[in-house]
């Protein structure tokens, strides 16, 4: 593995949405190098009970189709687990998520596919979208 979907980006791939072309890019490359944290079902469930992720199917209907066979998913470890309690300490936010989908990223030392703006101002770990930002 050498790349970590955020769980927009796999959201967004999973249903055929216009992704940036580096994005695009690394897909296409790197397709049996992906991850996701587990974390990120979870949060597409919320999304869809929140009614703020309308999908056409049943939510296990998408998860199937979009849990492919090139994507490993991550399950929250012990180190992963230890890794979130630093995170804040570092100056990242306090959202649960976001910190366990960072924690795996850098524990599995995966670089992260997000376009998230808090994750990105943080600086903490390698993130990948439309160009590397400074």
């Amino acid at each position: 593995m050498t790349h970590l979907l955020d769980t927009h980006a796999w959201i967004q791939r999973a249903l055929g949405e216009e992704l940036p072309p580096l994005v695009d890019q690394t897909f296409n490359r790197h397709a049996s190098t992906l991850a996701l944290a587990d974390i990120s079902l979870w949060e597409a469930a919320k999304l869809v009970e929140l009614g703020r992720l309308q999908l056409s199917i049943s939510l296990g209907e998408f998860f199937r189709m979009a849990i492919t066979t090139e994507l490993t998913v991550l399950p929250v470890t012990p180190r992963i687990a230890e890794r979130v309690a630093t995170l804040e300490k570092s100056g990242f936010h306090k959202d649960p998520a976001n910190q366990l989908i960072v924690a795996t990223a850098l524990v599995h030392d995966l670089r992260l596919i997000s376009d998230d703006s808090r994750i990105r101002q943080w600086g903490g770990v390698p993130l990948l979208w439309r160009t590397e930002r400074r």
